[in-house]
């Protein structure tokens, strides 16, 4: 969709019965499929080349017929040979999965049945949420699919075409073309009627006795909780809906194989909301001559990218993907499962040939920020291979389920589109510290430095991660790491600096509660910074060396990392970037002068920054340029000077919050002078 449709919402088709149409709303953080290891998947053996044959929809699955949901991560074996018409030598089968009443936010997958479940999803979805999405799954060799579901939730799977195998075909091939737009209400009378139907007549250049089209079917806007259904023209309406809206006000989109005729297709809206129809390509008819071009070759659900384990696709920029990455070769078109994750604000992502005009189309929306939205398409491809656009910043997992042979696009440019890093000043950073980081607050003019996120500083003498806190030099005992987390708004990301006042032997627990009580406020990333084992400090439960006891805290940290269990958190090597910085701290090595707040907050600032591809918050050195994407703190060892760079007062005084009331007391503080 264009760019005045920045409430928009992405979601997928639903094919269920009307009596689903009045769904639950949840804005719930939505748990998108584990991130892979890497960016791009080795691919699986594809299967045989298949032409495309309409079905009438069809259930092949339903949970609520049995009246209990499917369990949290169990796996079903669905069969499919010998029901809903599926004619034989089908290898793979379009389908609209739904998920509906799930007990907890969370995504299921569907693949073939007689292989390992994939590190993928086909549908996303939020806490008591109806969610459905179209997609292309092959079949597995004994014709079964497999369905599961992260979360407990009721799951429906229908059937609405198959791939029958094919070394060459006449009806049945898939034809690519850039995205159209075939219609939009917004730029004509307003929305349908309640219960009103639009006829889409076949675009030119559609053969009249063409099979089906692919398309995204999408509304803004939306009234209330309603359904719409598409379906070829002057046939009858089936009992069942391509897209669902479950609330008002709502952006729903779903990627559709939607038969027709001559006549074209009709699109029926329950509610009498706006509709917007793109069209991505189109299946040739018995009349196309015979050729092996345009068959679909369906794989197990392959990762072709995910940004998360690099950086975002930035506001207005674009990333290249190629793939014959998992295809190994050129084709036409790939068909995926295309999902925004970690959304910066509502927008839209418009996947087209690579080095081609972006065309006025998209291929998934949000309307929120960190929204999750799973949107299968066919894209087709160029000789450069694809162009992800984001009109505003966006992670981006892309899940390959098959492709269309043929020959790509030829490029129109040779010139790569940018995709220019900016920070994501609504990012929430919640920084948690002891008398440590407190530095940070009690030099109050270091706090400027923390900037191109929105951070937010709870920072507290004697505070510990899990347990009763002491009572700290402002006269008070703060609640602890855990406790003060769950106190708080929801966050992105969690920076950890505390954990000098635990005692190291309670610290896995202490480590495993503070994970999962940011995990539960929607953080996505967990940085810790390790503990500084130059240290005199007397940790008050006591011990012997805590110098030793902080180097077993790091210890800890790095193997429980190194157990795969943690892919949310990062460790940011404090220690060894302060190693020859002893006039940042006070005599006992842990505590702050005024050049260490200033320290601290210029490294956790440039850490955000570089965790997630975006600008230094300041240059390296005095006069220097910002670095675009900002590179790690630790590879900068003993070059920045904060101090200099951000014009601190060396001779600034401390103001504290003292006491039960949090009365404001400025001083010069012996414990904190150098």
């Amino acid at each position: 969709m264009r760019a005045h449709t920045v409430r928009r919402r992405g979601a997928g088709a639903l094919t269920v019965v009307t009596a689903m149409a009045a769904c639950l709303a949840s804005l719930a953080a939505v748990i998108v499929a584990p991130q892979a290891a890497a960016p791009v998947a080795a691919a699986p053996a594809p299967g045989a080349t298949s032409a495309f044959q309409p079905l009438e929809p069809c259930r092949l699955y339903d949970t609520r017929s049995a009246g209990a949901r499917i369990g949290e991560h169990a796996a079903v074996v669905v069969p499919t040979v010998g029901r809903c018409d599926i004619p034989a030598g089908t290898t793979a089968l379009a389908l609209t999965v739904t998920v509906t009443q799930p007990l907890a936010a969370g995504f299921a997958s569907v693949w073939p049945g007689d292989v390992a479940r994939p590190g993928t999803s086909t549908v996303n979805y939020a806490a008591g949420e109806t969610r459905a999405n179209g997609a292309i799954i092959a079949t597995g060799a004994d014709g079964t699919l497999a369905v599961s579901s992260s979360a407990s939730a009721h799951v429906v799977v229908d059937v609405t075409g198959a791939f029958v195998a094919a070394a060459g075909a006449t009806a049945g091939r898939f034809v690519a073309t850039t995205p159209i737009r075939l219609l939009d209400t917004r730029d004509r009378a307003g929305r349908l009627a309640v219960g009103g139907a639009i006829t889409i007549p076949l675009p030119a250049g559609v053969p009249a006795d063409a099979t089906a089209v692919a398309v995204t079917i999408a509304t803004s806007e939306s009234v209330g909780a309603g359904f719409f259904t598409a379906y070829p023209t002057g046939s009858e309406r089936p009992l069942s809906s391509s897209l669902n809206t479950d609330g008002r006000g709502q952006v729903r989109a779903t990627g559709q194989l939607v038969p027709v005729n001559q006549g074209g297709f009709t699109v029926f809206s329950q509610a009498g909301d706006h509709l917007i129809v793109d069209m991505t390509g189109w299946f040739t008819g018995p009349s196309a001559p015979w050729s092996d071009a345009g068959l679909f070759v369906p794989t197990t659900p392959t990762r072709l990218v995910d940004t998360r384990t690099a950086s975002a696709v930035f506001p207005n920029g674009t990333i290249e993907l190629d793939p014959t990455a998992i295809t190994g070769g050129p084709v036409a078109a790939i068909a995926a499962n295309w999902t925004l994750t970690r959304t910066w604000r509502g927008g839209f992502l418009t996947v087209h040939p690579a080095r081609t005009e972006r065309p006025l189309a998209s291929t998934a929306n949000a309307d929120r920020r960190n929204q999750d939205v799973a949107q299968f398409g066919i894209t087709a491809t160029s000789s450069a291979g694809l162009a992800a656009y984001a009109s505003n910043g966006t992670q981006l997992v892309v899940d390959v389920t098959g492709w269309f042979t043929g020959t790509p696009l030829a490029t129109t440019t040779a010139v790569r589109p940018p995709n220019t890093p900016v920070a994501d000043a609504a990012r929430r950073v919640l920084l948690m510290g002891d008398s440590t980081l407190a530095g940070v607050r009690w030099y109050t003019n270091s706090q400027h430095v923390l900037s191109g996120s929105t951070f937010v500083l709870d920072a507290e003498s004697c505070r510990r991660l899990v347990g009763s806190s002491c009572r700290g030099r402002e006269g008070r005992r703060p609640p602890n790491a855990v406790d003060a987390i769950g106190n708080h708004a929801p966050f992105d990301v969690l920076v950890v600096m505390t954990g000098y006042n635990d005692w190291y032997t309670d610290f896995p627990n202490a480590f495993d509660r503070t994970v999962a009580a940011a995990r539960a406020k929607g953080a996505h990333q967990i940085v810790w910074l390790t503990y500084r084992e130059r240290s005199t400090y007397a940790n008050p439960t006591g011990g012997t060396s805590q110098a030793e006891g902080f180097a077993i805290q790091n210890q800890t940290i790095r193997d429980k990392i190194a157990s795969g269990a943690y892919p949310d958190v990062v460790l940011l090597d404090w220690n060894a970037y302060t190693a020859n910085r002893t006039d940042w701290f006070t005599a006992d090595g842990v505590h702050f002068t005024i050049r260490g707040a200033y320290g601290a907050a210029d490294y956790i600032a440039r850490a955000v920054a570089s965790l997630h591809g975006e600008p230094c918050p300041a240059p390296w050195t005095v006069g220097g340029t910002v670095e675009v994407p900002c590179s790690s703190p630790d590879r900068h060892v003993d070059v920045v000077d904060p101090l200099a760079i951000h014009a601190g007062n060396p001779n600034d005084i401390h103001c504290y919050e003292v006491g039960t009331d949090r009365h404001v007391e400025c001083r010069v503080d012996p414990k904190l002078a150098h």
